[in-house]
């Protein structure tokens, strides 16, 4: 929501604690993260062998990295989780009067424990990338602000999981549909990360976006005068036949697929990237290996926000799980 110069003292300062090579040393941790939630369900009791994806692994796996990343406790990551539920209709136009109302109580209280949780941080800093970014200084020698520092918090926690949360539905959902690209993971693992860009591409987490005009200029034959906003249709875009052959074929082995605009571009390009390709990476392919035969029941549904796409319920069978 910000342009130079505000805009580019904020990405440098979170960048630098936001880094390719500090999500990668969150790998680790990932992976024992998603271990420890498969495992919870398979403990599930004999005969409770259905579940729903969305709310027993494709929710908490996120929110439990976003949690260590800011440092939440984890007697807290219960409120983090319906923070999110609540104000990610906020990023949708239109909202009917009682529902904007909700989504305003969600942000305010959102708000209110940031504020509190910052603070605990300041008082007793830890590892986390909170606690870097609440000293992190620039070239001049200034720090982000309270407002400031909530506001990046806030972003980092409600988008680095509300998003994440889609593509792994998202990728749930296209592997069951597509039991051949399912095996073709099966037989060559180092196709997933490949795999994860290829459901960015396809079924893209965030759907929409938009950007405003900085000067006068033409769409297609149609005037946009400067200043005017410009909706643009991501997942439209990723289905361009001049660049993707077939786009409307789901492949794995889909040799460009990286070249999807779901993050978006530009120096708004998505600050999450590296840890969205890393989650989905890590906990798609530790569940399909877990329980190989997993199967999707009917009654998947998906969320009713415009902007967001993804499952708000998953119902799927885990079947038989394969041994740790």
């Amino acid at each position: 929501m910000t342009e130079p110069p505000d805009h580019t003292r904020y990405r440098k300062l979170v960048t630098r604690v936001f880094s390719v090579r500090a999500v990668e040393q969150l790998r680790t941790r990932a992976e024992e993260i998603a271990e420890e939630l498969l495992d919870d369900l398979q403990r599930r009791p004999p005969g409770a062998d259905d579940v729903d994806l969305v709310s027993a692994y494709c929710g908490l796996l996120p929110v439990t990295v976003i949690a260590e990343i800011l440092g939440v406790p984890h007697a807290e990551r219960h409120r983090v989780l319906r923070f999110g539920t609540g104000a990610a209709p906020s990023l949708d136009f239109g909202l009917p009067r009682r529902r904007f109302l909700a989504v305003e109580r969600s942000l305010r209280d959102f708000d209110a424990w940031l504020a509190q949780h910052i603070e605990r941080i300041r008082r007793q800093p830890g590892a986390n990338l909170l606690s870097q970014l609440v000293t992190a200084r620039d070239d001049d020698g200034r720090g982000l602000t309270g407002t400031e520092l909530r506001a990046t918090a806030g972003l980092v926690l409600a988008a680095g999981f509300e998003t994440t949360v889609n593509l792994l539905g998202n990728g749930i959902a296209l592997l069951d549909r597509h039991p051949d690209q399912r095996a073709a993971l099966h037989d060559d693992p180092t196709l997933w990360p490949n795999a994860v860009d290829e459901m960015l591409r396809f079924d893209p987490p965030v759907f929409l976006t938009g950007r405003a005009a900085t000067r006068d200029t033409s769409i297609g034959g149609r005037p946009v005068p400067r200043g005017a906003l410009v909706t643009l249709l991501l997942a439209g875009a990723n289905r361009d036949a001049a660049l993707f052959t077939a786009p409307h074929r789901f492949d794995v082995t889909r040799p460009n697929a990286k070249e999807h605009l779901s993050f978006s571009g530009g120096r708004h390009y998505c600050l999450g990237a590296a840890l969205a390709r890393m989650e989905a990476e890590v906990g798609l392919q530790a569940l399909h290996r877990r329980f190989p035969h997993l199967t999707l029941h009917a009654g998947a549904r998906r969320r009713t926000t415009r902007i967001l796409r993804g499952y708000v319920h998953l119902p799927a069978r885990l079947g038989t799980p394969v041994p740790v």
